[in-house]
């Protein structure tokens, strides 16, 4: 196979998957896995892809923000089972934040018919699987996001201000090399380090995806949060480095 070819094949992949692991694709390609490498460095100076740690990343993952439809289709078990796992951590009762976003979301279940449990959320998808329920529910005021579905802006922030939480649930866009965890939009971002500074505990819901993705609008470091919750897939390398910044990493 002729180099350029291969590089082909590997932008084709990247741009599929979204990202792509160089010794994977070494073991697809039967070569070596420094060859590969070689191959991330020109594609990266030639701006088809971003090199990050382990292999490289599709450009579109920086610039492009998924609608709900395509989100839905992004690692559906794996967000089911990192929302299920999270549910662990509900509290029987008082005030909890649930942030938006379609991993979040999959809390539904966990939320409904607890009478004990105010819910207080942006998220307008949620509202509408769990309003119906014995379950407290308080929407976040303020304008709605088409993208995401989510209430956002200086309304939203004030409705948050005399707000406390036992526990927020929050989602990212991405967690970059440099574990910030970022949002596609600033007014979102700021929803959620409200939600950060006034929850006695904060959770971040997160695949393996998200994982070496970096947006505009940073809400946290590390440090921000108590506990991240992903699933098995997630890169070990981000896994060891959470742990050694004092957050707690549960694998779903």
């Amino acid at each position: 196979m002729l180099a350029e070819e291969r590089r082909l094949m590997i932008v084709d992949w990247t741009r599929t998957d979204g990202r792509l692991d160089a010794s994977d694709a070494a073991n697809r390609l039967n070569v070596a896995t420094e060859t590969v490498r070689r191959d991330l460095d020109v594609l990266e100076r030639r701006g088809v892809l971003r090199r990050v740690h382990g292999g490289a990343i599709a450009l579109e993952r920086f610039t492009h923000e998924y609608t709900i439809p395509e989100r839905e289709n992004l690692n559906p078990e794996a967000k089911r089972r990192i929302a299920e796992t999270a549910a662990r951590y509900l509290p029987e009762q008082g005030c909890v934040f649930v942030d938006g976003g379609t991993t979040t979301e999959f809390l539904a279940p966990a939320l409904r018919g607890r009478p004990k449990l105010l819910v207080v959320t942006n998220n307008i998808r949620l509202v509408h699987r769990i309003g119906d329920s014995e379950t407290r529910v308080h929407m976040l005021a303020g304008t709605v996001r088409p993208t995401s579905l989510s209430s956002v802006g200086p309304r939203t922030t004030a409705d948050l201000e005399d707000l406390n939480a036992v526990v927020a649930f929050i989602g990212a866009n991405g967690v970059s090399q440099g574990l910030r965890m970022t949002a596609f939009d600033t007014d979102e971002a700021i929803v959620k380090k409200k939600m950060i500074a006034n929850a006695e505990e904060s959770i971040l819901l997160v695949d393996n995806s998200k994982f070496g993705s970096t947006y505009p609008a940073s809400f946290g470091q590390a440090g921000d949060m108590d506990r991240v919750v992903c699933d098995l897939d997630t890169d070990i390398d981000y896994v060891e480095r959470l742990n050694a910044e004092g957050t707690e990493v549960v694998l779903a």
